[in-house]
């Protein structure tokens, strides 16, 4: 009995490691292009109309103590894109995770604060697919 709850501990352990990174594409207003997440952090780069983001999200069902909440997160961060003139802003949203097999679907919504050039808020959306490693 006890090797078996060790073995099935290692196991989520072994799973918990692998799904802590992750790589992949987005489609995504105002940029679409890669993107690397590393357990809490997400790094964005866009290649359409070049950009970047770094973003920290927050689980909703740990934020809220609802397991049931666990496919959905927030998150929070900073966004930087060049579409005819330099933009930089704050962003924020809400989003859902979906996980199959070793992939992860995504969609979000949120609105952006841009501060440089002028003031500006856009409601922005991306989705998009990523591999566990």
């Amino acid at each position: 009995m006890k090797k078996s709850l060790i073995g099935i501990l290692l196991c989520g352990l072994s799973t918990s490691a692998l799904a802590s990174q992750s790589a992949g594409i987005f489609l995504g207003s105002p940029m679409s292009g890669v993107q690397y997440k590393h357990n809490d952090l997400r790094f964005s780069l866009g290649l359409d109309e070049f950009g970047f983001a770094v973003d920290k999200t927050f689980n909703l069902g740990t934020l809220t103590r609802n397991p049931q909440l666990n496919m959905g997160y927030t998150f929070v961060g900073a966004q930087y894109v060049d579409n005819h003139y330099d933009k930089l802003g704050i962003r924020s949203g809400i989003g859902l995770e979906v996980p199959v097999n070793q992939f992860e679907l995504y969609g979000e919504v949120g609105p952006t604060l841009y501060m440089v050039e002028d003031v500006d808020v856009e409601l922005e959306a991306a989705m998009g697919v990523r591999v566990r490693f």
